[in-house]
């Protein structure tokens, strides 16, 4: 009788030993379990981070101009689109001012020196131009040999004056390239909106309204000599149907006063 009672004890002593190396076993592999649960979530963390990183890389690059490291056409839209969203252009229309700005005879450039020549003129005009704006403008690579800038809130007088700057900044001094120095001048047209004058302060146009006027002008400069900037100061004009008429005859327009 004893001895099985001892064989009973032995067998329940085996059998909480086993218990316990079971619920140690258990344990560790539950601790394991979440321990490699952890490493899971942080490297999916981490990946996702990363992935986030790469995406907002391969933004920028596409919204920048690989030649000269400007904005490029997609992010001054980007940014349009933005102000458009906040409501900053909305049905009131587009408020900045705008600046195209044209390297003049730019295509002699490219087939008296070569496109090595033509790349070192753009590269360094746009860094003339950003050089004579302020921090807070966009300056764009518009496409070739023409640059966009953006002036968020810029009156008329100084909108001249930065156009001025830009122009002595781009001619200045010659521009050295692989073919020697070369003599570089530059036509402006700008704009500040909405578009002042005695009714024209009433006239709301987009964003792309306002690129059209900008570059109109800017052929306008072109046209009277080149090496100049051409501004609009008022526009007179009580409708849009007036302000259509205005952009159909432009060079009418400016020599009958509504502009």
């Amino acid at each position: 009788m004893l001895a099985r009672d001892g064989q009973l004890k032995d067998q329940q002593l085996s059998n909480h030993r086993l218990a316990q190396q079971v619920g140690i076993a258990l344990g560790a592999l539950l601790l394991l379990s979440l321990a490699l649960i952890g490493v899971t979530l942080l490297r999916m963390r981490r990946a996702q981070a990363q992935l986030k990183v790469n995406q907002n890389l391969l933004r920028a690059q596409s919204e920048r101009d690989p030649l000269t490291h400007l904005s490029n056409r997609r992010h001054f839209l980007a940014v349009m689109e933005q102000r458009r969203q906040q409501a900053d252009a909305g049905p009131e229309g587009f408020h900045g001012a705008l600046m195209m700005v044209d390297i003049d005879h730019f295509k002699n450039v490219n087939d008296w020196h070569g496109h090595a020549a033509g790349d070192a003129v753009i590269v360094e005009v746009a860094r003339r131009i950003r050089a004579a704006v302020r921090d807070t403008d966009l300056v764009v690579r518009w496409g070739g040999e023409e640059f966009l800038v953006f002036s968020p809130e810029l009156p008329g007088t100084d909108l001249a004056l930065m156009a001025d700057r830009i122009l002595r900044g781009i001619g200045g001094e010659p521009i050295m390239t692989g073919e020697g120095p070369l003599r570089v001048t530059a036509s402006i047209g700008f704009a500040s909106f909405p578009l002042g004058g005695s009714v024209g302060a009433c006239l709301r146009l987009q964003w792309e309204q306002a690129v059209n006027w900008a570059d109109m002008v800017l052929y306008k400069a072109k046209a009277e000599g080149r090496n100049r900037g051409v501004g609009i100061q008022a526009v007179d004009a009580g409708d849009g149907d007036t302000l259509a008429h205005i952009q159909q005859d432009f060079d009418a327009a400016c020599r009958n006063g509504q502009v």
